[in-house]
């Protein structure tokens, strides 16, 4: 075994590391030493720049020498330990510490603040930070969101801690909220949100203060079929407020991508003044599902109910109806376990089939030979009748008709649920989800 590999320990990639390590609590405000050990400063903040994977490298120090902020390079730093840094040269550049592109202030940026586990999908905080030596320097390792941490950083250099039994998050799976950063100029990285579910972004969206949730949102608006999938995800409060914070074009935007009725309960929600303006700026075909969904109330089938949905003709097979499924691209994914059947034209509703019936049929039988849920209700019916007309009934999804028994729209499961889940109980998991 080398010198190296007893000094420092091999990690998962089997890259031998050195197991030099510090808290950033523990060097804050410390002695700056010159060679002979008289102090020149005390320690304000470490610099980092910041960067798509990997640890950041520590860039140098912003040091209080006197009445001013002076910066001090990696290169001049001799040793970093508990309570004091070490140089190796007895001159300073006195001139005042001016941040410069790309740089980022640890204490200042980052320690205390919300950072995204893009490994997990929650929110944390950074109590600590976790300083490694490697062969390139000292680096940015990891956090400690422990509350062992955080009482150290408000009691700083008060006990050693132990990291081996604090829970560190490595560097690698977080990303620190930046928009606060004059001189970032590094945005949330869209390559990174999409690792999570949108459900999952919505939730952290939820979770921090606008500024941080502008912050998430501009990142995705890069891929404007997730942002509609965020939005559709938001609670109703966080919809509105971000979809009033964008333009009438950025706002049709989201809008054209999100499921019909989603957007039409949004759109509902803005300013009289702005519904018409945002609505002539989308596709033809959203605009005519939003002007179709607009004329129920929110709280009827027929505001609930999504336009699009897999329907066939009572003379079709049942291997027309499996290929109805297989290629529509615009009924939401509860709804294709369902394929509705009417008479020619997709006009009255004769009754209902799930996928799961259709895949265990003979594909050359006709679907109106098999044995249709004949279950629908009319636009104008209100909530509770929906709810109770799904659960006496069993179903996943319920087909919506108009007063001549024409069938118009569709409702799935996932809408009641969504409908029905108490609002402390959403409070509940965002707690969970907590720092």
């Amino acid at each position: 075994m080398t010198e190296k590999e007893q000094n420092g320990h091999v990690d998962h990639a089997g890259k031998v590391r050195d197991k030099r390590r510090l808290m950033l609590t523990q060097v804050l405000r410390s002695r700056v030493l010159n060679p002979a050990g008289a102090e020149v400063g005390r320690v304000e903040d470490f610099i980092v720049k910041l960067a798509e994977g990997g640890y950041p490298p520590i860039t140098g120090l912003k040091v209080r020498v006197g009445a001013q902020d002076v910066f001090v390079g990696k290169d001049l730093i001799e040793k970093l330990e508990p309570g004091a840094v070490r140089l190796n040269t007895h001159t300073l550049q006195t001139l005042p510490f001016q941040r410069r592109p790309g740089e980022v202030l640890l204490s200042a940026d980052v320690l205390g603040r919300h950072l995204v586990d893009v490994a997990r999908g929650r929110i944390v905080q950074a109590h600590d930070l976790v300083l490694a030596h490697g062969e390139e320097g000292w680096q940015l390792q990891g956090i400690d969101r422990s509350p062992q941490a955080m009482l150290r950083r408000l009691v700083p250099r008060r006990g050693r801690p132990d990291l081996r039994r604090h829970a560190i998050l490595d560097w690698r799976d977080v990303q620190p909220f930046v928009g606060h950063v004059p001189t970032a100029k590094l945005l949330m990285p869209l390559q990174r949100l999409r690792r999570l579910h949108p459900a999952q972004i919505a939730d952290i969206v939820e979770g921090v203060s606008h500024a941080e949730g502008e912050e998430i949102i501009k990142a995705v608006e890069g891929d404007v079929e997730l942002t509609a999938d965020v939005f559709e995800e938001l609670d109703p409060e966080h919809q509105e407020e971000f979809i009033k914070a964008r333009s009438n074009e950025e706002a049709a935007r989201v809008l054209d991508r999100m499921a019909p009725d989603d957007a039409a309960d949004l759109i509902g929600h803005l300013d009289q003044e702005r519904r018409l303006p945002v609505l002539n700026l989308m596709s033809a075909s959203q605009q005519h599902k939003l002007r179709k969904l607009l004329q129920y109330h929110p709280t009827t089938a027929g505001g609930i109910m999504s336009p699009d949905y897999v329907w066939v003709d009572r003379g079709s097979s049942v291997a027309m109806a499996i290929e109805a499924v297989r290629i529509d691209d615009k009924s939401p994914h509860q709804l294709l376990n369902t394929v509705f059947v009417t008479e020619p034209g997709g006009g009255k509703f004769l009754g209902s089939v799930s996928l799961a019936d259709l895949l265990r049929a003979d594909v050359s039988r006709k679907v109106e030979e098999l044995q249709l849920i004949d279950c629908s209700i009319g636009a104008g019916a209100d909530f509770a009748d929906v709810v109770l007309m799904m659960a006496d009934y069993n179903l996943i999804a319920l087909g919506v008709v108009d007063t001549a028994g024409n069938l118009i729209g569709a409702i799935s499961v996932d809408d009641l649920m969504e409908a029905l889940v108490p609002e402390d109980w959403r409070n509940r998991v965002e707690a969970s989800s907590g720092v």
